[in-house]
């Protein structure tokens, strides 16, 4: 499977690579604005860094399903389908692939914004003042400090990879079950919308039927049964979708 990972990671480190120089290119205007005093460029570092990160953990989600239904769906499958592995392994190395490259990235920008945050409190004093606020009016539940965001911003990353394994489902049913089949993509992304919707429907179904002070809010109990949860049915979701694949997929 190493070899498999490697391949994987081969066909995305180009964009992961141009993501970095973005990211790099705001950071620095965001440093310039801090030390030259210069609010308006400061804010348009922030700004673009927060967009950053946002568009990086999706376009690494999006374009592992893009690679995905281009290997099944493209005489690319036959290469990849020869080599003498089974669908459990082909589509595991793809998942651990991007999962770890979204919870990479996650962690970069992770401890990039705990820095960028502490350096520019101790440049702006009004910025703790401003969060001390905000913490106040979120009230003890939902108040952030670094711990919490560490486990928020986990807790975000495992959703997404949840989404991003569901979407190897539905590219999948597309390309085996509903091949040739008139509307089989819309079919496919419907059935995608329904399967992620429902899983947060039980997962707040779940929530609601626990009111100890243990659930409620940002506590550690209700991160860890996140965590939890969205890792159960990504394992479940990466089962199926290597079965399927086994067994319904012509190539």
């Amino acid at each position: 499977m190493g070899n498999l990972i490697k391949y994987e990671f081969r066909k995305t480190w180009i964009i992961k690579a141009i993501i970095l120089v973005f990211t790099a290119i705001f950071e620095l205007l965001f440093l310039a604005g801090t030390f030259s005093k210069n609010e308006d460029m400061q804010a348009t570092g922030i700004i673009f860094l927060v967009l950053t990160t946002l568009c990086a953990l999706f376009i690494i989600g999006i374009y592992g399903i893009f690679r995905l239904h281009k290997d099944i769906t493209t005489k690319q499958s036959y290469m990849l389908f020869m080599t003498p592995h089974n669908s459990y392994t082909i589509l595991g190395a793809k998942l651990i692939e991007n999962a770890g490259s979204i919870l990479l990235a996650g962690v970069f920008y992770m401890v990039l914004a705990l820095i960028d945050i502490t350096f520019l409190a101790a440049y702006n004093g009004e910025i703790v003042e401003a969060i001390d606020l905000i913490n106040e009016i979120l009230g003890e539940h939902y108040s952030i400090d670094t711990y919490r965001f560490i486990m928020i911003s986990f807790d975000m990353i495992t959703v997404w990879i949840f989404n991003i394994v569901t979407g190897f489902f539905a590219v999948t049913i597309s390309a085996s079950v509903l091949n040739g089949k008139k509307g089989s993509g819309i079919i496919s992304f419907i059935l995608y919308l329904f399967i992620t919707g429902f899983i947060e429907k039980l997962h707040n179904f779940i929530m609601d039927c626990f009111t100890s002070a243990d659930m409620i809010g940002f506590t550690t109990g209700r991160m860890v049964y996140n965590l939890i949860y969205y890792i159960g049915f990504t394992v479940v979701m990466y089962v199926i979708t290597a079965w399927i694949m086994d067994n319904k997929l012509s190539v």
